[in-house]
């Protein structure tokens, strides 16, 4: 999937290709971050809810002549169907496309800010082989809404329905045995395109995780709390302007930081002894679930050297927090721990408990706080989960990562990659990875350049002039 990205922040013009696995370099504040996170805000829920809510209330007057038939015959009707693979061929790039054009009226507010101005912001998409992809994920998604209002015992008012395999999503309303005219038209209307637009974004990414730069000291926050103060109430503390926490003026925090709080928090009261069960019976019936699960393990045993998980079994109990058991046995709680453990604790958590295919994890700097060794780990490990089908974008000031990027795609052109695994340091043929599958983007003076090559190198002078001057300090000396 192609992007442009035009006069946002000190970004100017920029032309990037979305791959598999994805590298942002360049210097601090040349927009790495900010250009990440659009991404999040335009693929993922928040740009889904904010255009879903401009397009039914009318703000904006793009047009699906799909949609707004069958909204329109279950609003006259009672019912309609729409052919999903056929809704996603004909829009789909334009509806990515029209979310991206009114991000402009949000992106301040997604990425924290005030007084950044991006009325000027110009992103668009060319979905490309991408589409093909989308098309063919869509029949595999199953759908079932209701919206009813009352007992149990009434029929729902509004039923969305599409079996996986199937392309056709069925709409009806029903009103027996509830009181006539209970649910606004602009109810109905909102629901059928917030689901079909949902669509389009599952196909993509089911789900979007942002791993801020800020998560070494937020993952702290989970599981604890303030006396008194249950952890929803301490997230919308810490998140929104609380009477109680001094305010200079009215702003929203950075919600790819709020998504990862929220993420810290599902794990918090998802890792239950009965969760676990279902986390294991999903493994035993979905090969990628082991994978992703075996992929805990190996992070924690080959680079954490120790294991992480939750003291006590159940989300409720008071005691309950995050521990990690060195390989030497010591148990040590999280505010004491190597602050690469603080750092890498919440990819541990997210593959045990929650990963599934096609998720896509923004990470940025994921070398911070590494020991150069771990780095190069950290490389293998991430092009594994790549390979494994969880789509990777990083940004990165490590000339560890980009060199042993190169190391991994050459050794993917080999014919005998069970002869060479033993050269690398997780010791894994599959974090061997195709240069089909990898772009690296270096971020500089207000434009992208493609630093790999076509046979798979990455040229990073951005870190080569520095080790250079580096030397001819010393000579000069």
């Amino acid at each position: 999937m192609k992007v442009s990205i035009r006069n946002m922040g000190v970004i100017k013009e920029a032309q990037i290709d979305l791959k598999p696995f994805t590298v942002f370099i360049g210097p601090n504040n040349a927009g790495k971050t900010w250009l990440a996170y659009a991404l999040v805000g335009i693929l993922g829920q928040y740009g889904l809810e904010k255009y879903t809510s401009a397009y039914i209330n009318r703000s904006i007057s793009d047009k699906y002549p799909l949609l707004d038939k069958a909204i329109e015959q279950v609003l006259d009707k009672g019912s309609a169907k729409i052919d999903l693979v056929r809704f996603a061929n004909d829009y789909s790039e334009a509806y990515l496309n029209n979310i991206a054009r009114f991000a402009r009226q949000w992106m301040g507010r997604f990425l924290g800010t005030t007084r950044a101005k991006f009325d000027q912001l110009d992103i668009s998409f060319e979905l490309e082989k991408t589409k093909i992809f989308l098309l063919e994920e869509i029949p595999r998604i199953a759908l079932q809404s209701n919206i009813a209002i009352g007992t149990r015992n009434q029929s729902p008012l509004l039923t969305i329905r599409k079996k996986q395999g199937d392309n056709i999503l069925f709409i009806f309303t029903s009103t027996e045995g509830q009181p006539s005219g209970a649910l606004p038209d602009e109810t109905i209307s909102e629901r059928i395109a917030r689901t079909i637009f949902r669509v389009i974004h599952e196909a993509l990414y089911p789900n979007i995780y942002p791993f801020p730069i800020e998560r070494s000291s937020l993952s702290l926050l989970f599981p604890y709390s303030v006396p008194g103060v249950a952890l929803e109430a301490l997230l919308n503390r810490l998140l929104k302007n609380d009477e109680r926490l001094p305010q200079r003026e009215s702003r929203e925090t950075s919600r790819p930081i709020v998504q990862f709080l929220e993420m810290m928090r599902v794990l918090h009261e998802s890792s239950s002894e009965l969760d676990r069960e279902i986390r294991a019976m999903e493994a035993n019936s979905d090969l990628s679930v082991t994978k992703y699960m075996q992929l805990a393990q190996l992070l924690e045993g080959q680079i954490l050297s120790g294991n992480v998980d939750f003291s006590t079994p159940e989300p409720d109990d008071l005691e309950r927090e995050l521990l990690f058991q060195t390989t030497e046995g010591v148990t040590l709680d999280m505010p004491v721990v190597s602050s690469m453990v603080k750092e890498l604790t919440p990819v541990v958590l997210y593959l045990r408990y929650l990963a599934e295919p096609h998720e896509w994890l923004i990470i940025d700097e994921p070398e911070m706080n590494l020991h150069p060794e771990a780095q190069a780990k950290l490389t293998e490990f991430l092009a594994m989960l790549v390979n494994a089908g969880l789509p990777v974008l990083i940004t990165t000031h490590s000339p560890y990562i980009v060199d042993h990027l190169t190391n991994l795609m050459r050794a993917a052109e080999s014919t005998e990659p069970e002869a060479i695994q033993d050269k690398f340091y997780l010791q894994n043929k599959d974090a061997f990875i195709s240069k089909n599958e990898v772009s690296v983007y270096l971020v500089d003076q207000g434009k992208t350049e493609n630093m790999l090559d076509e046979d798979g190198v990455v040229h990073w002078s951005t870190f080569g002039t520095v080790s250079d001057r580096v030397s001819e300090i010393f000579f000069e000396l």
